[in-house]
């Protein structure tokens, strides 16, 4: 049975307070002298204001430090268009809400490069997946802290570690993989014939007649480096993906994620919101503060959060009160695959 500790909310400043001694009691012997440690936090949409404060992720690293190890904080690349869609405007986005060497005591760095298109490979060979295709200096890190705002979201029911590690660690491309089931298709209206998108496309599937790209779906395997290529936005963005199915790849994308790596998750339940912090506006907090979790079991970890929050709001699944899905798919099936186990117990800090 899983440890889960828990740091129960009496006041947002006691929180902060005992942090430190939470993140003890939870990742003791952890990290090891001279890792390269990845601390991955969403950084928040700009204008989003729930996301996980700088002052929580200073402490993390602080505490990585004192174990010798060399800790950078990090996310990756957004699929959609926005101000985390590439590493500049996703570097400012950080420093506008407050993501800096300056605050954190550590580099922040954009994990899958500019565009998107810096990854590795990671064998996994699940149902949906034979490979996916982690970020490269996630992939690259010895040990990773994965600090995660435990939240409402459209298509998962809730967005927890399982969710930050799947999305968070995957390039752009595998991120579409995630959310689409099918091939993607270009809008010759928009192409520009640029051919940016054959340059990436690993099986040389896209062929230019009349002036626009077109794909060819003999050869075309389905991996979506096109549509993190093309600037234009002519290769459309495609949320096509079950539920199920996207949340069976959420677990399998996490499974790659964290193969051979010495990992920790903590869980905020504060500011508990219907959406995920890429909404600029994500709405009000739709139950009072619980706390934080912490563990080295990421389904543990998310299934006592969606316990306690579950608990809090009088035995009933927010979640699938406000979304209509059943998010339990992701433990069971995270389960199945051998990325945690379920079974745990509470320790309260």
């Amino acid at each position: 049975m899983t440890e889960v500790y828990f740091l129960q909310r009496n006041s947002r400043k006691q929180l902060y307070r005992d942090f430190d001694l939470l993140y003890e009691r939870a990742f003791s012997g952890l990290i090891d002298k001279d890792d390269i440690t990845a601390v991955k936090v969403h950084f928040g949409e700009y204008g989003n204001k729930t996301y996980i404060k700088p002052v929580y992720i200073k402490k993390i690293v602080k505490k990585i430090k004192e174990n010798k190890a060399n800790p950078f904080v990090t996310d990756s690349n957004a699929l959609y268009k926005g101000m985390r869609h590439n590493s500049l405007d996703h570097l400012e986005n950080a420093r506008l809400n407050g993501f800096t060497f300056e605050t954190l005591d550590a580099p922040v760095i954009i994990a899958d490069g500019m565009h998107g298109h810096n990854f590795h490979e990671v064998e996994i060979n699940k149902n949906h997946f034979n490979k996916v295709k982690i970020a490269a200096e996630i992939y690259n890190s010895n040990s990773i802290i994965f600090a995660s705002h435990f939240k409402g979201h459209m298509t998962a029911g809730f967005g927890g570690a399982i969710k930050n590690i799947a999305m968070g660690c995957a390039s752009r491309a595998g991120k579409q993989q995630q959310h689409s089931s099918t091939k993607p298709e270009i809008n010759k209206e928009i192409c520009i014939n640029c051919k940016n998108c054959n340059e990436w496309c690993p099986e040389d599937a896209i062929r230019y007649n009349q002036g626009f790209a077109v794909i060819d779906y003999e050869i075309c395997v389905g991996c979506s480096e096109c549509v993190a290529a093309c600037k234009p936005g002519a290769i459309g963005i495609k949320f096509d993906s079950s539920n199920k199915d996207f949340q069976e790849k959420l677990a399998e994308y996490a499974f790659g994620a964290v193969l051979h790596k010495k990992t920790g998750f903590i869980n905020f339940l504060i500011d508990i919101t219907k959406h995920c912090d890429c909404f600029d506006n994500p709405g009000d907090p739709v139950i009072d503060d619980i706390g934080i979790l912490a563990g080295i079991d990421p389904v543990a970890v998310d299934l006592a959060s969606y316990d306690l929050v579950k608990k809090a709001n009088s035995n009933t699944d927010i979640f699938e009160k406000m979304h209509g899905i059943d998010s339990t798919i992701q433990l069971n099936y995270a389960e199945d695959i051998g990325l945690g186990k379920k079974s745990y117990k509470i320790i309260k800090v």
